[in-house]
């Protein structure tokens, strides 16, 4: 039997005038909707701990879109990692606090109030303060020694050496230190 071949010609079409519309199922950014206006709140929410995944649920925003406004939009990037950075000083230094222990105010307030025709009225108050001391926290303390001076204070100054060899090795080898070792 013979081979039979068939041919397909293609039509080139002009371009429409229309070229400068996306498609039809091309959805636009909504970053400047959803996320910029509210800049300043994200940093506040997430400077006091908040989660960029809580964030995204908060403002309806995917997590994959998410992470593309982060790239697209330089300032939303900043922002968080500058947020992220002063999270990170409060926590020390709140961590410092907690160590070293110190003093606080309390201050206490009381109305007084009689009824008067089903109406709470204020007869009088009483503030209070008082001066409390707060017991350095024992465990904290340790903790910040191990954690930022661990030359000096390390539970088993051996294992932090033979740490900085592996990684000494590593380096020399060129190649990436194993996932466990951390548990040299």
């Amino acid at each position: 039997m013979p081979k039979i071949t068939k041919k397909t010609v293609k039509k080139v079409v002009p371009p429409k005038d229309d070229a400068d519309k996306p498609p039809k199922n091309y959805s636009r950014s909504k970053y400047e909707e959803k996320v910029k206006p509210y800049l300043s709140d994200i940093e506040r929410y997430y400077r006091c701990g908040v989660t960029e995944g809580q964030l995204c649920a908060y403002y309806n925003v995917s997590k994959t879109q998410w992470i593309q406004y982060k790239k697209s939009h330089l300032e939303l990037d900043e922002l968080l990692c500058n947020a992220k950075k002063q999270l990170q000083v409060d926590l020390v230094n709140k961590a410092y606090e907690v160590a070293i222990g110190g003093d606080y105010v309390e201050t206490t307030s009381v109305e007084y109030y009689e009824l008067k025709d089903g109406v709470k009225v204020v007869t009088g108050g009483k503030v209070t303060k008082h001066t409390r001391h707060c017991k350095p926290d024992v465990g904290m303390l340790q903790f910040l020694l191990i954690n930022r001076f661990s030359e000096d204070f390390a539970k088993d100054p051996q294992v932090i050496a033979l740490r900085k060899k592996a990684l000494e090795l590593a380096e020399k080898k060129g190649t990436p230190l194993p996932d466990n070792w951390g548990e040299v």
